[in-house]
């Protein structure tokens, strides 16, 4: 018999778990080269908030390493590549690069979900490919857009059956964790998420339609978004855990 122990604060916003889930219906493929300027990395010196290299570091699967040619980079990345691995590390970046990659453009909520999936590696101390994930995002761009970050943080993916996205609660930019008997919920703050449709809606009320230009403008936005937004804060965060009775 399992019995939850519920460390959600009473009168949580937090719905019970939902008790039906829907597979991830889709996942892009992409080849992927992650570069960083060596300049970048040693002046970060690997570090995010002074604490030194991620405890589980991403290891690589094709790749020799991670190539560091500043040539490598997009124009407007490179400038801003050193401020986002001294603030944010290493392991964001590479989070955050390859969920760019993947998603075929570089969006805010798509870093969100890069952003949130590393947080909840880091509050439950795991590596990668040991977290169950079940997305409240939906299954509607923009806000599922989340999906493809979560994915590449954690490792959880539909190839290994991970990850899951609810379809019986509204679309929300939020998630649940699972590691073991413990079961981490993370939940966009409502000052981030007024941030960006605020920033989304001056881009719209801009440009009328989802032109080249207000394509361009999104990236841009979407950069400062990556730099400006610490995963450790952007998120209310509640845990459970399960406690197994004879």
């Amino acid at each position: 018999m399992q019995q939850k122990k519920s460390m959600t604060p009473p009168g949580s916003p937090w719905p019970a778990p939902p008790a039906g889930r829907l597979g991830v219906t889709t996942l892009l493929s992409a080849t992927i080269l992650l570069v960083a300027p060596a300049r970048v990395l040693a002046d970060a010196g690997m570090v995010a908030g002074g604490v030194g290299a991620h405890a589980h570091p991403r290891a690589t699967v094709v790749l020799a390493e991670f190539p560091r040619d500043p040539a490598r980079l997009l124009p407007d990345v490179r400038p801003i590549a050193p401020q986002i691995i001294a603030r944010h590390g290493l392991e964001e970046w590479k989070a955050t690069v390859l969920t760019s990659e993947l998603h075929r453009h570089l969006g805010t909520y798509s870093i969100v979900g890069a952003k949130m999936g590393l947080r909840a590696r880091d509050r439950l101390n795991v590596p990668l490919d040991e977290l169950r994930v079940e997305s409240h995002a939906g299954l509607e761009p923009p806000l599922s857009c989340v999906n493809d970050g979560l994915q590449v943080a954690t490792g959880a993916s539909l190839g290994r059956g991970t990850i899951t996205i609810s379809t019986n609660l509204p679309s929300a930019c939020a998630a649940v964790f699972s590691y073991g008997e413990r079961h981490l919920r993370l939940r966009l703050k409502p000052e981030f998420a007024q941030r960006i449709a605020s920033d989304m809606a001056a881009l719209h009320k801009k440009h009328g339609d989802t032109t080249p230009a207000y394509f361009q403008d999104v990236r841009r936005v979407s950069l400062q978004h990556w730099l400006n937004f610490d995963r450790n804060t952007m998120f209310e965060e509640m845990e459970e855990t399960t406690i197994t009775k004879p």
